[in-house]
């Protein structure tokens, strides 16, 4: 979110953010929400010199329950940001979970996917019509992990795989979605079928952190877990893999493959919702079935052979940074832009402001 904020700026336009204060209790959390509204709302509140303004939502609940009746008092266009669990889980939880969504996608003026498999989710589910629904990602910060990627580069031509010393980088919270347990599985898979098994390195956290290390340890493999990283230490951890797994069981869309690729490491992912679309087998990593340690497995076999092959790891790598260019995050808020100039019914240039 602080990516896409300071990209809009960038640009040249006003942003607010009324943000959830992080808090334990739920209650406290949607009463932060509710008086940071409230503030916005007021009618003695500055407005931008900009043609208007446009009240973004991320995520249908609670942050889209929440700023309907900002966009309404504003009289702005809402727009909602569709991140994956809005579509794919939540409506599930409960009945009124799911009445609420429904409601804020049905009224909502323009819905924003991140990938098309989630468009496609969004439109079948909650039958809204095609030109209410984008396709946009949330950009990724292309600049910063290129540059460490030709930073790495420079170093592995003096002194070799050196540069890279992972070979193989897991990067997720510690949540049964994220499938890390395949992955350990797989490794396992390997180790019986008498493959060398690579050494992992784990960047997150998560509920499930020590029931993966005794699954780690039951097996004796070689994990390393780092835990949770801020951002510009996971750009460093992903210039220095080889390999970048994403075995996630659902996902709307998945940065880190692009963030991976944009990096220079080669990401091996589940062919699942939005990974398949930016991971190409053969082309710009490896892909298997979902939940699948045995096909895991095979496919890290034929990516790490890849990998060591020179001439295969550069087609991979100037595919896979080709893809994640186009998922940069100053294209992404531009692109929004376009769209909200289309909601308001004038030309939006990056030097008028904007409020979002």
């Amino acid at each position: 979110m602080a990516n896409r904020v300071e990209a809009l700026e960038r640009l040249g336009h006003d942003v607010e953010v009324v943000a959830v204060r992080d808090h334990p209790s739920a209650p406290a959390r949607y009463a932060s929400l509710l008086a940071g509204v409230a503030r916005a709302a007021r009618p003695d509140r500055p407005r931008p010199a900009g043609p208007g303004t446009v009240v973004e939502a991320h995520i249908a609940h609670p942050s889209g329950a929440f700023a309907w009746p900002l966009a309404a008092r504003l009289r702005a266009p809402l727009v909602l940001f569709a991140h994956g669990s809005d579509v794919l889980r939540l409506p599930g939880r409960s009945w009124a979970d799911a009445r609420l969504c429904r409601f804020v996608f049905e009224h909502a003026d323009l819905v924003v996917a991140n990938s098309r498999y989630l468009a496609g989710e969004v439109t079948r589910r909650f039958h809204l019509p095609a030109e209410r629904v984008a396709v946009v990602s949330p950009g990724i910060r292309y600049a910063d992990l290129a540059a460490a990627r030709s930073a790495s580069d420079a170093g592995d031509m003096a002194g070799g795989r050196g540069a890279r010393p992972y070979e193989l980088l897991f990067v997720a919270n510690l949540v049964h979605r994220k499938g890390l347990d395949v992955l350990l599985a797989a490794l396992a898979e390997l180790h019986r079928r008498g493959v060398p098994v690579p050494r992992l390195r784990v960047v997150g956290d998560g509920p499930e952190r020590e029931k993966l290390r005794r699954q780690a340890d039951t097996a004796r493999l070689r994990v390393d877990f780092a835990g949770a990283l801020p951002q510009h230490a996971v750009v460093g951890e992903l210039a220095r893999a080889e390999l970048l797994a994403v075995p996630s069981r659902e996902e709307a869309l998945g940065l880190a493959p692009l963030e991976g690729m944009a990096a220079g490491c080669v990401p091996v992912a589940s062919a699942v919702g939005g990974l398949a679309e930016s991971v190409t087998d053969g082309v710009t990593g490896f892909t298997y079935p979902p939940d699948d340690p045995s096909a895991l497995a095979t496919a890290l076999v034929r990516a790490r052979d890849a990998v060591r092959d020179p001439a295969r790891r550069a087609a991979l790598v100037t595919a896979g940074d080709a893809r994640a260019r186009t998922h940069d995050v100053e294209a992404a808020a531009a692109a929004t832009i376009d769209r909200y100039a289309d909601l308001l019914g004038t030309s939006v240039s990056p030097a008028t402001g904007s409020r979002s």
